[in-house]
């Protein structure tokens, strides 16, 4: 016969985890939450030291965002990764249909041409940009780094909207015609709710993916008002200060909460799903 505290006890102890794949887990977290931690800390520093905290202080915050060129750059990051976003949601939702719909002799050429960019290194992509904007004559300017942008967001918008496509009923959308729903009555009532999550959690992996980006930026960059990323590398060149510590924590705090509000979304929408 079955005693039921021995089986209890043997299934919390199946479920528990072992202690070495924990301790991997803390240093994990660890090695990648400590740098972020020693930013915020001391760009809160009264003082300039950079090796030892003297006092709590929002100096730095006030030097950094009382500093007109770095608002300016807050700004142009802010406005292309937006632009970047609405761009990439719109052009990879629609890649994504035809990928998931189309017909597949016509469409898995292309969809596996649109995937390879996810394993080229964005230097040489932004190195080719960079090329291609050179031959047709064409400024450098935040046009040049929307686009950049754009193109390698627009790829991962195109991957979690294909998953999302292709595991909707169609039977819904089936049963909405039968009913003498129209194609737009059908897309407001029926589609377009059941892909709103996944057009929010795209949309928020590609805002994080063009704000905080570098590489395309500091190629793509014109000779006016630069990004963020790139302004932070500029002002390196002259040491690192805690002004550049209360920058990359502002910075680091706008990704976050947008990544996190990115996953949530995705997994309410798995949660819907099951």
């Amino acid at each position: 016969m079955l005693d039921a505290n021995a089986l209890s006890l043997s299934t919390h102890k199946a479920n528990r985890m072992p202690i070495w794949l924990g301790a991997i887990l803390l240093f994990t977290l660890g090695f990648l939450i400590l740098p972020l931690i020693v930013i915020i800390l001391f760009s809160f520093n009264s003082s300039q030291s950079l090796s030892r905290l003297e006092g709590f202080s929002l100096r730095w915050y006030e030097t950094a965002f009382g500093n007109p060129d770095v608002v300016a750059s807050l700004g142009m990051s802010l406005g292309i990764a937006a632009g970047a976003t609405a761009l990439a949601v719109l052009i990879g939702t629609g890649l994504a249909w035809a990928f998931a719909r189309g017909h597949k002799k016509a469409t898995t050429p292309v969809e596996g041409l649109t995937l390879t960019t996810l394993i080229t290194p964005e230097l040489a992509t932004a190195i080719g940009l960079l090329t291609l904007f050179a031959m047709v004559q064409i400024e450098l300017s935040w046009l040049t780094v929307l686009i950049g942008h754009t193109t390698f967001a627009l790829v991962y918008v195109t991957v979690i909207m294909g998953n999302r496509i292709r595991t909707m009923d169609r039977a819904l959308e089936e049963a909405a015609y039968d009913l003498g729903a129209s194609g737009l009555d059908c897309f407001r009532f029926v589609i377009l709710p059941s892909i709103l999550p996944a057009v929010l959690s795209a949309a928020a992996l590609a805002f994080v993916l063009s704000f905080g980006d570098f590489v395309t930026s500091v190629f793509l960059t014109g000779s006016e008002i630069s990004p963020l990323p790139v302004r932070i590398y500029g002002m390196l060149r002259f040491g690192l200060t805690p002004e550049i510590n209360a920058i990359g924590s502002a910075l680091t705090l706008v990704t976050v909460l947008i990544g996190i509000l990115g996953v949530w979304l995705a997994t309410r929408n798995n949660g819907k799903r099951q």
